[in-house]
């Protein structure tokens, strides 16, 4: 069972769900005496030994501290995220689709469990993005293979479809039937084995691993200690300011298990997240076409053992066929649950389907995806190498879903955090 942590880092115990007190572990103590001495000084903390050994590297820039978001804002969040719109594009929105990352004043911006902010500005960065490029075959194409990991792997047909006769219509961003299939411990998949350990669950932080997951959104492994989703799972945007909603990954978390077997609903237990990392033109100025978001997990050698998924630039997207698998959220329903009442239960569901057409930021698709989605990868299987080539974000019409396509910029951002938070493990 996990030992529950504070979520405000200025509090030396919390109560958290009727849970025991806790006290802060050394790593959140620091942070928070940082903060105390800010708040009483006004004089900005030096950089922090988890990002640079140098207290004054100028990479990083303090942009001071971000709210952390309560339960309930969080909720106010999602659901004002439910009966909204899409936003149309704003005249700089649309000028900067084709913006470079080293264009932009920072390349993204860390925040820690404290709120505590860095703009990140790293020397050289076309020319070290390229050389990642060229390590991988060639300095022009953005493509990164995926890796298993260590551990079980899971062969023959994962991605199948699903059995006739099973799919129902359910509701919002449903395309007609609910066509997801489910991946769980109960129908006979092993949710510690690759792929679906590279596939997880965002919870609230603090979530006890022993009850089905609390889903507020999912999250794919993409890097050694890195997580892709999309960035209103963890930052409420706002008109200059947003707030961190703090979170846990749960790999191949399977509520389904625990329901119906009295199983481990978090085989692969659970992961601390150190940094999130996102471009301020989300959080800032709520640009749709920057709803992504790295997560950087803390390093240790069972994070790399899971392995990762690949990812890559594709121009030639539409009419072709992609997988996701993602976590509905646990009180929806799925057609493919085994549950009495057909809730999803915090388990994996997905289907196949056709890309229908893209725009330079988006991506348009035909998988029925849920809350709880959000965040889940669009990817293909091509000789085992999975590769995403887009992110979910939510339903858009009733006849296709949108998604964060992975174009140059969003390619470029991944490596530049997978570049300046590599794991010690995994090398």
């Amino acid at each position: 069972m996990k030992p529950h942590r504070t979520i405000n880092a200025l509090a030396g115990f919390l109560l958290l769900a009727g849970t025991q007190l806790t006290a802060q572990t050394p790593d959140q103590q620091f942070f928070a005496e940082r903060r105390a001495v800010f708040e009483r000084t006004g004089q900005a903390p030096t950089v922090p030994p988890s990002l640079s050994a140098d207290p004054a590297d100028p990479e990083y820039v303090f942009l001071g501290y971000m709210p952390i978001a309560t339960p309930e804002q969080a909720a106010a969040h999602f659901a004002r995220l439910r009966t909204q719109r899409p936003k149309p594009a704003s005249a700089a929105e649309t000028k900067a689709l084709s913006a470079s990352l080293a264009e932009q004043e920072f390349a993204g911006v860390f925040v820690n469990g404290a709120g505590e902010k860095w703009g990140f500005k790293p020397r050289d960065l076309d020319a070290r993005l390229r050389a990642l490029r060229l390590a991988r075959g060639a300095s022009t194409v953005r493509s990164a293979d995926g890796d298993p990991g260590a551990g079980p792997v899971e062969t023959g047909e994962l991605e199948t479809a699903l059995p006739e006769g099973m799919s129902r219509i359910t509701g919002k961003s449903i395309l007609g039937s609910d066509n997801r299939i489910l991946r769980s411990t109960d129908n006979g998949f092993n949710m510690k084995s690759y792929p679906w350990r590279a596939l997880g669950v965002l919870v609230p932080d603090g979530a006890n691993t022993a009850n089905v997951p609390l889903v507020r959104c999912s999250a794919t492994k993409i890097g050694e200690r890195h997580l892709l989703t999309s960035a209103h799972c963890v930052f409420t945007e706002g008109g200059g300011q947003g707030s961190l909603m703090l979170r846990d990954w749960w790999p191949g978390a399977d509520g389904l298990n625990k329901t119906m077997n009295g199983g481990d609903p978090s085989p692969g237990n659970y992961k601390n997240i150190e940094w999130y990392y996102y471009d301020a033109k989300y959080v800032d100025d709520g640009w749709d076409s920057r709803d992504f978001a790295v997560l950087v997990l803390a390093d240790n050698q069972n994070s790399c053992n899971l392995g990762w998924f690949g990812y890559r630039v594709d121009n030639s997207l539409a009419g072709s066929n992609m997988w996701n698998f993602g976590y509905p959220g646990e009180n929806q329903t799925c057609s493919a649950s085994p549950r009495a009442d057909d809730k999803c239960g915090g388990s994996m569901y997905g289907m196949e389907a056709k890309i229908t057409r893209t725009e330079i930021p988006y991506l348009f698709y035909k998988h029925d995806v849920t809350d709880g989605h959000s965040g889940s990868a669009i990817y293909d299987f091509n000789g085992g190498n999975r590769q995403l080539v887009g992110i979910v974000k939510g339903g858009y019409t009733a006849v296709e879903n949108r998604g964060i396509k992975i174009r140059d910029l969003v390619f470029d951002f991944i490596d530049a955090v997978r570049d300046e938070r590599p794991s010690s493990f995994c090398n």
